[in-house]
C-alpha cells in the first residue's frame, strides 16, 4: 500500500486534492490571460490592452482558494504545510505574475521568457505540493482492538489536574496533569473523534518534541494535529451493575464483575500521555480504567502544570550523555525515577479514593466512579521504557498495591537500586549461566548498612503496608509480571532482556506456585522501540524505516500485536488469581 499501513484521513486528503485543483485553475486562468493578451496585439501595452473582469476573477479565485483552504485548517496553516507551504508560494507567483503584467512592457522578449519562467515554477510547486500530501499524509491511529470476540466498550475520556500526597513534599496538596481512560456503554454510544492532541497546546507539544528530539522545526510535526481519537468526552463512566441488569442474557464471566479494574500507565522519554494513547485507549475498550500520568521530572518535551504555565524538557541528563558521561547519566536517570515513582503510587492512592469520594473537577464535569472501581485487587502498573522502569520500581517498593505489573521494554538500568535488587535478586541466579551484577556502576547504595538503618527501613515499611495495604504481598516476584520486548532491543540485549528471558524460562519469574503462574515474557516479531507508543502510527512509514523507527509490517499491526498481548495477559491474571483465592 502506498502508505505503508497508516491510516490516512480521507476527508483531509479529498480536501488537499480540491485545494491543489484550485489552485492549478488559478494558474490556468493566469497564463490564459497574459497569453490572450500577448497573442492580441504585442504592440500595444499593457494599460491599454487590461480586461478588468479577468484580472478581477483571477484574484477572486486566488483569494477564495487561499480562503478555504485557510478556513479548512481553522487558520493554522502549518497544521498542513505539505499542503500550505507550496500554496503559499504559488499564491506570490501569481501576484507577481499579475504584477509584472501590470507595469512592465509585455511586448518585449525579457517578458515572455519571464512569464514562461513563473508557469514553469507554479506548476512545479503545485507538482511539490502533490506529493507532499502524499509524502506526509494526515493520519489517526487504529481504532482499539476487539479481543476474545467480545463485544468492546465505547470509551470516554476526561483530562483533569488529579490532587495528589506527595512524601516528602512541603505543599498540603500537588496536582499531576492526567487523563482518565475508561470504559462507558457497550455499543450504544455513537463514538465521537476528538483531537488526538489538546489543541491548546498542540503546536507547543510539537515544537518542543522536536526541539528536543531532531532539532528540526517544530511545524514538521503539526500534522498531528490534524489527528483524531474515537473517544467520548467527559462521558459517564458505565455501572456495571445496571449495565448487565438491562442485558439479562449476559451469562459471561464479564456479567459478574460489578466493578472496573485498574491500571495506572507511565509514559516514557521524551512522551506524555498523549503520544502514549494507543496502549491505554485498547485497555479502556476492554473494560478497564486507565489513567495516564505527566510526569514533572523533566522527562517529557512539555507539560502543561495547572496554572497555565508550562514544565519543558530537563537537558542535564541528556547533555551528560552527549559529553560521554555515560555513568553519572545512567544515576541522573534513577535519580529521575524517584521522582517518577512518587507520583505514581501518590496518584495511585488518588486513583483508589476516586471510589469512595469524588473530586470537584470530576463533579463539575459530571463524572463519578464512586463505587464502580475494583480497589481490593489492586491496581495495574504499566509503562513503556523509562515508564516501564518507573512501573517496576514502584511495584518493588509497594508490592501490596500491585495486582499486576505489564513492562513494555523496560529501561531497566534506569531502575532504582532497590527496584533492581528486587527484580534481579541474587538468588534467582543461583543456578543459571547468566548473572546480574546490578547493571552500570552497580549498585550506587552501600549494602552494608548498619542493624539502625536496617531496622528503620523496615518500621517505616510496616507502617507504609499497615496503613494502606491492598493485598498480602511483601516482595516484586509475589507480582505477576509481563514482559514485552521489540526484536530490535532483544536483538541487542538492550532492557535486560537476557536476565528477563532466562528468569521466563527457568520458572523464576513472578510468583511460583505451579501451575497458577501468569508471568510472562515475549517478543515482538519485527517491531522497534518506538513502536509501543503512537508516534510510529503518526509518522509517514517510509521515514520510520528510513530512520529504524519502524519495522516492516505495517505499525498498526504491530502496536495492535501489542494491545491482544497485554489484554490476554491481564485477563489470564485474573483467572490465575481466581484460581488462588480459591487454593
Amino acid at each position: 500500500m502506498i502508505w505503508g499501513g497508516l491510516h490516512p484521513i480521507r476527508s483531509r486528503f479529498l480536501l488537499d486534492i480540491c485545494t491543489i485543483l484550485s489552485f492549478s485553475y488559478c494558474s490556468f486562468l493566469v497564463s490564459s490571460f497574459c497569453r490572450h493578451h500577448l497573442d492580441d496585439d504585442e504592440t500595444t501595452t499593457t494599460t491599454n490592452t487590461i480586461n478588468n473582469s479577468n484580472v478581477s476573477r483571477i484574484l477572486s479565485w486566488l483569494g477564495v482558494a487561499f480562503l478555504g483552504m485557510t478556513l479548512s485548517l481553522k487558520g493554522q496553516l502549518t497544521h498542513r504545510w505539505p499542503l500550505t507551504f507550496p500554496m503559499m508560494i504559488v499564491t506570490l507567483i501569481h501576484i507577481l505574475h499579475l504584477g509584472f503584467f501590470f507595469v512592465c512592457d509585455n511586448s518585449t522578449k525579457t517578458w515572455w521568457w519571464v512569464s514562461l519562467g513563473m508557469n514553469i515554477t507554479s506548476g512545479l510547486f503545485l507538482f511539490a505540493s502533490l506529493l507532499l500530501i502524499v509524502a506526509f499524509p494526515a493520519v489517526n491511529i487504529s481504532h482499539p482492538i476487539t479481543t476474545n470476540g467480545k463485544e468492546k466498550y465505547d470509551v470516554g475520556v476526561v483530562d483533569f489536574f488529579l490532587p495528589v500526597q506527595k512524601e516528602g513534599s512541603d505543599e498540603e496538596e500537588c496536582f499531576v496533569s492526567a487523563r482518565l481512560l475508561y470504559p462507558t456503554t457497550k455499543g450504544r454510544n455513537k463514538t465521537t473523534m476528538i483531537p488526538h492532541l489538546n489543541p491548546s497546546m498542540s503546536n507547543i507539544l510539537c515544537d518542543a518534541t522536536m526541539k528536543y528530539t531532531m532539532k528540526l522545526p517544530g511545524w514538521v510535526l503539526h500534522t498531528w494535529c490534524l489527528a483524531q481519537l474515537p473517544l467520548l468526552r467527559n462521558a459517564e463512566p458505565i455501572d456495571l451493575e445496571r449495565d448487565d441488569n438491562d442485558d439479562k442474557n449476559n451469562n459471561s464471566d464479564e456479567s459478574k464483575q460489578q466493578s472496573l479494574p485498574l491500571v495506572i500507565y507511565s509514559h516514557g522519554l521524551f512522551g506524555n500521555y498523549v503520544t502514549y494513547t494507543y496502549q491505554p485507549l485498547c485497555l479502556a475498550a476492554a473494560g478497564y480504567v486507565v489513567l495516564m500520568l505527566d510526569h514533572g521530572d523533566g522527562s517529557a518535551p512539555v507539560v502543561q502544570k495547572r496554572d497555565g504555565s508550562f514544565l519543558f524538557h530537563d537537558e542535564h541528563c541528556a547533555k551528560l550523555s552527549r559529553d560521554g558521561k555515560h555513568l553519572e547519566h545512567i544515576r541522573a536517570r534513577r535519580s529521575q525515577t524517584k521522582q517518577r515513582i512518587s507520583e505514581l503510587l501518590s496518584a495511585t492512592q488518588s486513583l483508589l479514593n476516586l471510589n469512595e469520594t469524588n473530586i470537584p473537577q470530576l463533579q463539575l464535569l459530571g463524572v463519578s466512579f464512586v463505587n464502580k472501581l475494583d480497589v481490593e485487587n489492586g491496581v495495574t502498573f504499566m509503562g513503556h521504557s523509562f515508564g516501564g522502569a518507573t512501573a517496576l520500581s514502584a511495584a518493588a517498593q509497594r508490592p501490596d498495591l500491585v495486582r499486576a505489573v505489564v513492562a513494555h521494554e523496560p529501561a531497566c538500568d534506569w531502575m532504582t537500586d532497590d527496584g533492581r535488587k528486587a527484580l534481579f535478586p541474587d538468588k534467582k541466579f543461583v543456578d543459571s549461566e547468566i548473572s546480574y551484577s546490578g547493571g552500570t556502576g552497580g549498585y550506587e547504595e552501600d549494602d552494608t548498612k548498619s542493624d539502625d538503618d536496617a531496622e528503620e527501613k523496615k518500621e517505616q515499611y510496616e507502617r507504609r503496608m499497615s496503613s494502606s495495604s491492598l493485598l498480602n504481598r511483601s516482595k516484586l516476584h509475589d507480582v505477576d509480571m509481563l514482559f514485552l520486548y521489540s526484536d530490535q532491543w532483544a536483538a541487542k540485549g538492550w532492557g535486560s532482556t537476557k536476565q528477563i528471558e532466562d528468569l521466563h524460562k527457568r520458572g523464576e519469574l513472578g510468583p511460583k506456585e505451579e501451575g497458577v503462574s501468569a508471568s510472562d515474557y515475549g517478543v515482538i516479531a519485527d517491531a522497534t522501540h518506538i513502536e509501543f507508543s503512537d508516534c510510529s502510527m503518526l509518522t509517514p512509514t517510509w521515514i520510520g524505516r528510513a530512520s529504524g523507527n519502524c519495522g516492516k509490517r505495517s505499525p498498526h499491526d504491530t502496536a495492535q500485536e501489542i494491545a491482544s498481548r497485554t489484554i490476554l495477559f491481564l485477563e489470564n491474571v485474573k483467572e490465575v488469581q481466581g484460581k488462588r483465592k480459591q487454593e
